[in-house]
């Protein structure tokens, strides 16, 4: 199937018709706005809700930890790292369910010249799903809860939602899609190196071990998307 966005009926600019516009101008000026807010009073409105406002989620208390992190840590892990943790599982979660989607295309659409084979898109699925197992088990060797929503956990949920949406979206081809990935890709790649940090701040080193290594591998992930869509673009 053919990869490029068609030349179609598209009605959605206003250059499309120079009468209409004058029309819906004029329809402006003479049914206007009914409030007398600006944009300062909706600033102002907003202060005020995120001062009044409850945080976006809490950090659950440590379910078990071990003596030998105990002695280390004190209590439990930092609720930062626990926080940053959490955000990482949740993001190699759904990158999982990206490079499914992403397979799917493939096989509704096929491929291109420069593009993803089927194998390499499984390889990557299949190292997003061992990021994921190695994280969860450090969450439970630290005493968290690898099913909890941290702060963090539910940015990532959110911000990742349009990228889902896209590679999901029955009507985008695989290198549309491939354009979702690259966004997905470079939050994935600096949110490694965030809790490489802390996990270095902590004195975690198997953590930073584990973050060096994904990272590592991420940044791969990442040169493969871009050389895909530049391949995509030279061909269209």
């Amino acid at each position: 199937m053919n990869q490029s966005a068609p030349l179609g009926d598209n009605v959605t600019g206003i250059g499309r018709s120079s009468t209409r516009a004058e029309e819906m101008q004029r329809g402006m000026e003479n049914f206007p706005p009914t409030s007398v807010g600006t944009r300062e009073g909706a600033g102002k409105v907003r202060v005020q809700y995120a001062k009044e406002g409850h945080p976006v989620g809490s950090i659950p208390k440590p379910v078990e930890v071990k003596e030998k992190l105990k002695s280390a840590l004190g209590a439990g892990a930092p609720p930062t790292l626990m926080d940053k943790l959490g955000q990482r599982l949740a993001f190699e979660r759904t990158g999982t369910r990206l490079y499914e989607a992403l397979i799917s295309k493939h096989e509704a659409y096929g491929g291109f010249d420069g593009g993803p084979t089927r194998e390499a898109l499984l390889e990557i699925l299949n190292e997003e799903h061992r990021h994921f197992a190695e994280l969860e088990q450090h969450m439970i060797s630290l005493g968290g809860d690898p099913t909890a929503v941290t702060p963090s956990a539910n940015l990532a949920a959110v911000a990742t939602e349009g990228v889902l949406k896209i590679v999901t979206d029955p009507r985008t081809s695989l290198l549309q899609s491939l354009e979702g990935i690259l966004i997905a890709e470079l939050v994935d790649n600096d949110g490694w190196q965030l809790l490489c940090d802390a996990a270095r701040n902590d004195g975690i080193d198997d953590l930073v071990d584990l973050c060096e290594h994904a990272g590592a591998t991420e940044q791969r992930h990442l040169d493969h998307v871009r050389a895909w869509l530049a391949a995509g673009c030279a061909a269209e």
